[in-house]
This record gives C-alpha cells, structure tokens and sequence, in this order.
C-alpha cells in the first residue's frame, strides 16, 4: 500500500484495507488522500495507468500527479474542496512516470469519519482518447468549414432536417444574404434568396429522395449519387438569371446520409454567349447553304440538260448513306459534296456538253477532267468535311478502273463511293443529249451487276432497297418515285 493503514492523520485515520480490498475489485481508477492532499491509496489499474512504484507515491501529493502548469491549481482545488466538504468534477491533464500525458476526468468527494472529513477520495477516467477524438472531430470540422467557405462556388450545406450548417462567402455575394441571416434557419429558408419564397430545391431532394420537383427545373440528371440542374430565376436580386447546380450527400462513419451540401453557379453569361453563338451559327449555316445552292445553280444554268441532276444525286446519296448508318455529320458532307459534284463542268467547254453525237477520245479526256477542276473550284472553300476529296474521287471505281486517279478499295473515301453509285443511277435514269433515259430498270441492273467491281456493294444494295421500296410506295399511290424537297422546295423524281 501507499501508505501504512495505521498512519495517524489529522482527522482520523483511513483504513487502507479496507479500501483496497472494495476498490482493488472494482472496475475503475481511484485514489485516496488526506487532507494535506497526499496519497494515500491509489489503485492498481491506477497505478498501472501513471507507472509510479509505491515508494515514489508515498512521497507524492495528488496535485503532482498534473502536469507542471495545473499542480498548483489542483493543490489549491482540493485543499478548497475539503475543506468546505464539496464534491467536484473536472478534466485534467496528468503525468505518468514514463513522461506521457494522459487527459482524466476526476470525480472528487470528501471522505468522512463519524461525520468529520479526514481526507478525498476521486474516481479517475482515462479519457484520452476520446479528447483526442474529439480534436481531431474539431479539426477537421474547421478544415471542412474552411474548405467551404473559400470555394468559389456559391455553396450551402444542411442536415437531415434541412437546417443550414454552413452559407459561404460566395453565396452570401451571390443573394447578398449574410450567413449570420441563414446558419441555423430551417424549413427551406435557403430559397428565399432564390425564388422568394420556402420551398424545396435540388439539395432537398438528396436528403428526401420523396421530394420530386424536376419540372421546375431545365432539367435534373443524375451522375452517381450527385444531381445536377440548370435552372431560369428571377428573383436574384431582382434580376433574371440562369443557375447551375450540384447537389450530393454527406454521410457520416457508418454511410449513413446526415445531410447534403449544393454548389450553385450563376452561368447567365455563358449561356448568352452559346445562344448568341448559336444564332451566328445559324447564320452562318444560312449563307453557306445559300452559297453552295448558288454554286450549283450556276453549273445547272450553263448546262440545262443536267439541270436538276446533282440535287437528285445528292438527295439518293443521302438516302443511301442513312440507310448504311451513316452519322449526320458525314450525311451532311455527302449532301454537300453531292449538290456540288459537277462543277468541274463550268471549264468544259460548252459546245461538249451539247453535242449530240459520240465524243472523240480527245473529248472524253477533257469531260473527264471535269473531277478535278471541281475539286480546284472548291478546294479552297474551308467545309468542315472532305468535299473537295469526295467530289475528286466520285468517277472513281472499285477495281482502280476509275478516274482521275485511278484509285481503288479502301483508297477511295466511302462518301464518294456513295455518291458514285447516286450518279450512275440518277444519271442513266435521265435523258442526255447524246441518248436518251435508259430508265430505272437499266440503272438498278448495272449497279447490282458491278456491285464489288465498280461500285461499293454495301452502297449498291441500300440504293436497291430505297428504288425498289420507293417505287412500290409511288406504285401505291399510283404516282412517281420522288427524292426530298431540296434547300428551294423543288422535288426531283425518277421517270
């Protein structure tokens, strides 16, 4: 023991034995001491705790047992405390004899002999962990609000219950609501600066999934757990603006959802700039359209007997291309390369394109060049596709028994494979001056013929499959087979 159990002390004395023998046994840290504050009993899990032998406790008062700053505060403590007869509680640190510092929580209580104090008696709780834990909490709930309140997006957060934790600096610019005005608030306080009136918004959804408002909004999508929304508003600060939001959940330790937190950003400007960007897009498009309609008026104008031809080609091989899966884009070119394909013959010379009789082998090489005087007319223009290629190439054949390049398979862009078969067929369907329509029939035979020789044989059989179906829908309704209304309404049809 600490101290013998027949010591005399001023006011009696203190049974150690008994002491040790009720306390030894009990779960708990406890420590006795007399009125001068000097051990007097301390038990084993105790003295397991601060490492002292009981040589060096016999000499020790209570108040050592504390670090060096609060030894004189507790030595006066006690001395106070006993001598009014008052229990107390408090938190303190002490030192164990290998140097670590250990934080106690003490209940402190007079111990009495027939009525007289002779002494105190504390129940001691290592609660160390549990400080430590609560710091750390402490910490990183300062670093979070930190966190939040430098982030450039307007931000809130709230509990389960909807009341707000945090209302950064970003939105407190954004609504010119101050956070000391919001922190606290509950039911839906936080839409007020948005919408001027309580109401659930995109964060409330998170934390109820019950809650379901997507209608008031531009949209709502989901990307994991986290929701996003863009929305009209006119009431930030009486002006219209457009907002974008995100909205996710906080989750505690054991995953469960304790609340939720919302980046707001006010995107009023970069949707004008898109709108506007949009509209000289539309522009843009507008006047190319118009200028690749002009260019093929001009070559239809010169050459009166394929007028007409290169809107028919264009409109097949566009149908052929989204038959074969074609995306919108390369659509677009082969619509484009297809109004265009002839204008090469602006440099034939005219008397060529009229002759009624047979062409000279001289002749045939100047028609023939007419691929690449298109390509030189349009090469320069800056398409976002390849049409100056495709028109190039649509003379070109499978085998490499094409022109002007002779190029063969796989070197040949699949537009102007498309755009080749469109041609044939449009073109031995229609009347020339040198001979007249072959007809469709004769048209379908020679493409099915040279399907994988001449032409591109995934081509040859959507071009099939759209005469053969459009003819039988033309047959029903007792009409003639018609392509789509070009950019100036007008309709071509097969005879």
């Amino acid at each position: 023991m600490v101290r013998d159990a027949s010591r005399s002390m001023n006011n009696g004395d203190i049974n150690i034995k008994e002491l040790s023998s009720v306390l030894d046994s009990i779960n708990g840290l406890f420590c006795a001491y007399d009125t001068w504050g000097r051990i007097v009993y301390m038990n084993k899990k105790l003295k397991a705790l601060v490492g002292y032998p009981d040589e060096v406790l016999s000499d020790m008062k209570i108040s050592e047992l504390a670090i060096d700053r609060f030894k004189s505060v507790v030595e006066k403590s006690v001395r106070t405390r006993l001598l009014k007869g008052k229990e107390g509680e408090y938190e303190i640190p002490i030192l164990a004899s290998d140097g670590k510092q250990y934080i106690v929580a003490v209940k402190a209580s007079p111990l009495y002999k027939q009525g007289k104090i002779i002494g105190g008696i504390m129940l001691v709780e290592n609660i160390t962990e549990r400080k430590l834990a609560q710091a750390s909490l402490r910490e990183s709930q300062r670093l979070l609000a930190d966190t939040i309140e430098s982030l450039p997006d307007a931000t809130l957060v709230i509990d389960r219950e909807g009341k707000v934790l945090y209302w950064n600096r970003a939105i407190v610019e954004m609504t010119g609501f101050p956070a000391a005005d919001m922190v606290g608030k509950d039911n839906y306080e936080y839409a007020i600066p948005f919408y001027g009136t309580r109401r659930p918004i995109l964060i409330d959804m998170i934390v109820d999934p019950k809650v379901r408002f997507d209608n008031q909004y531009s949209y709502v999508k989901r990307e994991g757990l986290a929701l996003l929304t863009e929305t009209h508003i006119g009431k930030l600060r009486g002006q219209d603006r457009v907002l974008w939001g995100r909205a996710t959940p906080l989750f505690d330790t054991r995953g469960r959802v304790i609340g939720a937190i919302e980046s707001i950003r006010d995107i009023t400007e970069r949707k004008m700039a898109e709108e506007e960007l949009m509209r000289n897009n539309s522009r843009l498009e507008a006047i190319f359209s118009g200028t690749v309609d002009a260019l093929a008026a001009t070559t239809e104008k010169r050459d009166h007997y394929t007028a007409g031809h290169q809107h028919r080609v264009a409109s097949l091989a566009c149908l052929i291309a989204e038959e074969m899966g074609l995306s919108p884009n390369r659509i677009n070119n082969i619509r484009i390369a297809g109004m265009l394909h002839d204008i090469g013959k602006l440099d034939i010379p005219f008397e060529l394109l009229y002759k009624p009789e047979k062409l000279s082998d001289l002749e045939i090489l100047l028609v023939q060049s007419h691929p690449e005087a298109g390509y030189d007319i349009v090469k320069s223009i800056p398409f976002e596709g390849p049409i100056s290629d495709i028109i190039l190439q649509h003379h070109e054949r499978i085998k490499g028994t094409g022109y002007p390049q002779g190029l063969a398979g796989d070197k040949i862009l699949l537009e102007a494979k498309i755009l080749a078969v469109a041609d044939v067929v449009e073109a031995m369907s229609s009347h020339r001056p040198y001979r007249p329509a072959l007809g469709i029939e004769k048209a379908l035979e020679e493409i099915q013929k040279n399907a994988g020789q001449l032409y591109d044989e995934e081509a040859v059989n959507a071009c099939v499959k759209i005469i053969n179906q459009g003819m039988q829908d033309a047959k029903d309704a007792k009409g003639a087979f018609c392509f789509p209304e070009d950019a100036r309404g007008r309709t071509f049809c097969l005879p």
